[in-house]
């Protein structure tokens, strides 16, 4: 089953590469040690990520409120992503180092109204197609570490660089994580 695993490899590594509210959080969290938070974040990511391959694995390929659950997502999105702006006030990524990256790593999983219709429509459909489940799962979320650690120890070393003025960074990511929120909101209205 290596072809799964490639295969899931390159799917995920697609969605990784998107930005989205994990690649603004791993800015805004960036600090001393960007690979324990990076690790921290995968690993919040990786437990929904599992346990959704788990449900549809059993059989689940549906969910009920996917309308309320989307605008609650996107609610939470827009409110981490005015807390990290606010941090940029503070000093940028040190304001951000009480989060816990695991906790922020299930939130932002769970809050992206995008990542559930991933899930619900191509996740599911490719492991109706081809249920090889641990594949899959070990592809996809070695997708998201190399992507999101690459980003991380980026993001780390421009803000030694940028020094101060990264906190600019970490509000323009801030910033962005809102705007995902809100415009995964007018696409619900507007669907």
């Amino acid at each position: 089953m290596i072809e799964v695993l490639l295969q899931s490899f390159v799917i995920g590594l697609s969605g990784a590469l998107s930005p989205g509210p994990l690649s603004a959080s791993i800015l805004g969290m960036t600090h001393r040690k960007p690979l324990v938070s990076t690790a921290g974040l995968v690993a919040g990511h990786g437990i929904v990520e599992l346990m959704v391959v788990f449900g549809i694995s059993l059989g689940l390929r549906s969910l009920p409120f996917r309308t309320e659950l989307a605008l609650l997502g996107c609610a939470v999105l827009v409110l981490f992503g005015i807390l990290q702006f606010r941090a940029g006030h503070e000093g940028g990524a040190r304001a951000n180092n009480g989060r816990n990256p695991f906790l922020a790593g299930v939130v932002l999983t769970l809050s992206n109204p995008y990542w559930w219709i991933w899930w619900l429509t191509f996740g599911a459909g490719f492991l109706a197609l081809t249920p090889a489940y641990p594949e899959f799962f070990t592809g996809h979320i070695a997708a998201d570490a190399l992507w999101f650690g690459v980003l991380a120890i980026t993001a780390s070393r421009g803000a030694k660089i940028l020094g101060e003025k990264y906190r600019w960074v970490v509000k323009g990511s801030g910033a962005a994580m809102a705007a995902f929120g809100i415009l995964f909101a007018f696409s619900i209205f507007s669907a």
